[in-house]
């Protein structure tokens, strides 16, 4: 439940999440615009979460092709690096395909179908947070649907690490969704250049490997050691 914040002076904050600004004040169970068969969403999700690997596996095969057959390793080796080098476009095609995964997880949220129109309206800073990713983010393809699904005006642009945006199959599914590098320069140029939104999975593999349950404190209460500072550490 949100409260009001109090200021120093004893002015009240309003507060944001609210029907208001254009959520709901229940959790509301994520419903995609396209009926699919299940089995087309887990090949889908699949697809994804096998892209982290596939990657390093078509780095690694001009390698392994030349130990089973050579003469083949050299049109392994041109395949793998088109696959790490040509450019690739957004697609807000695939952020719709992304709604499959409202088939295989168990998404609630809390916007309302009237939030597009107020955040187009306001004028204002918002930070829209949901559940942190683990070592593979899947979380990042959920958000792309929702977002372009109930807050199209809203979508921007996401940033990832540059060994990502190196890996065959993976790099083209994150750019399809618009994700770029995390350095300064290429935020900076799309936040004010561009005027987009930036989006973000912050932590994951520290906060699984720096953290542990506090027994004394309840079965659901994690601890998390990773030294993460500002929004970071906000999320």
């Amino acid at each position: 439940m949100c409260k009001p914040l109090e200021r120093p002076s004893g002015r009240k904050k309003k507060a944001a999440a609210t029907a208001e600004h254009g959520f709901s004040p229940t959790l509301v169970r994520a419903s995609a615009d396209y009926e699919a068969p299940s089995v087309l969403a887990w090949a889908f999700v699949t697809l994804c979460t096998a892209s982290f690997y596939l990657g390093p596996l078509i780095l690694a095969s001009p390698l392994l092709v030349y130990l089973i057959h050579p003469s083949a390793a050299g049109a392994a080796f041109a395949t793998a690096v088109f696959l790490a080098c040509h450019p690739v476009r957004p697609n807000r095609k695939f952020c719709k395909w992304c709604q499959l995964f409202y088939r295989v997880f168990d998404f609630h949220h809390n916007f309302t179908p009237r939030v597009n129109d107020v955040a187009r309206r306001g004028n204002r800073l918002s930070i829209v947070a949901m559940h942190p990713h683990s070592i593979i983010p899947l979380h990042g393809f959920i958000w792309s649907a929702i977002c372009d699904q109930l807050l199209p005006d809203m979508y921007g642009f996401g940033c990832t690490t540059d060994q990502a945006l190196n890996l065959p199959v993976l790099r083209h599914l994150l750019q399809y969704m618009d994700v770029r590098s995390t350095s300064k320069r290429v935020i900076m140029s799309g936040m004010q250049s561009d005027n987009k939104n930036l989006f973000i999975l912050p932590g994951g593999v520290a906060e699984i490997f720096l953290s542990h349950r506090r027994a004394r404190a309840g079965p659901n209460v994690q601890t998390i050691k990773a030294r993460r500072y500002g929004l970071v550490k906000l999320a």
